[in-house]
């Protein structure tokens, strides 16, 4: 167990709807909080926060206890930062004027990340003057975002902070933005829809659903266990970039003792450390290693398990590289034509994948 953890103990009930469960969650890292709509990610961070009152629950921070049925210590109290979907600026202040506030409000002898480094990491600059009510959406949530890191907290909550910055510029501030929570030693709790982005950001993963919260899984684990939940199951691979084809437009990354090429990435340096996250039904298998296919990645692997996708035609087939997790989704009738079992050495044939720098 970690030295440092974030206890939780609640029962919410708030219209009908109650959020119920118990946790420990390391205060290191960051923790993905994973649900679908309506299932109560929003009410955890906002109970977190101090924001709720009138709550069943018992909340330690460490060694110092944030709320029970004795006692809640306010918002402003739990040195949290905080930042929500609906960016909340204060709309008489410019976005220099919103940064100045928290940096103003920030406790002081704790060395956070400098403003500078906040500025440039979510290009402000050329904000700095502006108007709060005349930014966009993403614009605002990158302000919001910049004004809790200013108000250095012991504690990061994040409520889809960027769901409203464009794609190209979330995939590469994500990444970035966990360097430096790493650099600062800063924990962070992230609520996200997306599993990408889950995969991308997060050490763990704490699931929520329809109010009840439930384990608390490393993100590797998590994500080959989204079978039957609705969402695509799939795996994550550590690799590193080794070359870059600048004809071809593709990126070689070493992974496994093999190299595999995808397109992307053609910004980072050769050496970056980056996550795949793989979806299983871009992951082909082969028991040979069979020429004449369009599909380069071939890696091979050994055959853990088969599990059968219930009402469907499909079976996940869980894999082995040298120690990481593959899934590939096939039909139940191709698994028995290739006359598939655990234990069986196979060629991974994957199509595709999600690339994001990984600063572990």
């Amino acid at each position: 167990m970690p030295d440092k953890t974030l206890d939780i103990d609640l029962r919410v009930c708030r219209g009908g709807f109650c959020l119920t469960g118990l946790a420990i969650i390391p205060l290191s890292g960051i923790t993905g909080v994973f649900g679908p709509s309506g299932a109560g990610k929003t009410t955890l961070i906002r109970v977190l926060a101090g924001l709720e009152t009138g709550t069943l629950a018992s909340i330690r921070f460490d060694t110092e206890t944030w709320q029970n049925e004795h006692r809640q210590t306010p918002a402003h109290k739990r040195r949290i930062g905080v930042s929500f979907q609906d960016s909340r600026l204060f709309p008489h202040l410019s976005v220099a004027g919103n940064l100045d506030y928290a940096q103003r409000r920030a406790a002081a002898g704790i060395a956070g990340p400098p403003r500078e480094v906040i500025i440039g990491l979510l290009e402000l600059a050329p904000l700095l003057e502006r108007d709060t009510r005349g930014l966009s959406g993403g614009e605002r949530q990158r302000v919001a975002l910049g004004r809790a890191l200013l108000s250095n907290p012991r504690l990061l909550l994040l409520d889809e902070p960027l769901s409203a910055v464009d794609a190209r510029r979330r995939a590469a501030l994500l990444p970035a933005l966990r360097a430096l929570l790493a650099s600062y030693a800063v924990p962070a709790l992230h609520v996200s829809h997306s599993v990408d982005e889950i995969v991308c950001f997060a050490d763990r993963v704490l699931g929520i659903d329809a109010g009840r919260i439930g384990s608390l899984q490393p993100v590797r684990d998590w994500v080959t266990t989204l079978s039957g939940t609705g969402v695509e199951p799939g795996a994550v691979l550590s690799g590193t970039i080794a070359a870059r084809d600048d004809r071809l437009q593709l990126t070689r990354i070493a992974l496994a003792g093999h190299t595999i090429a995808l397109p992307g990435l053609d910004s980072a340096a050769i050496g970056t450390v980056i996550r795949l996250h793989v979806l299983a039904r871009d992951v082909s298998l082969a028991t040979d290693t069979t020429d004449g296919l369009s599909i380069r990645n071939r890696l091979p692997a050994m055959l853990v398990d088969i599990r059968d996708q219930s009402g469907t035609p499909y079976c996940d087939i869980a894999l082995d590289i040298d120690g990481q997790r593959l899934v590939a989704r096939i039909t139940r009738e191709a698994a028995e034509e290739l006359a598939l079992a655990p234990g069986q050495r196979v060629f991974a044939l994957i199509k595709s994948a999600s690339l994001d720098r990984d600063p572990e």
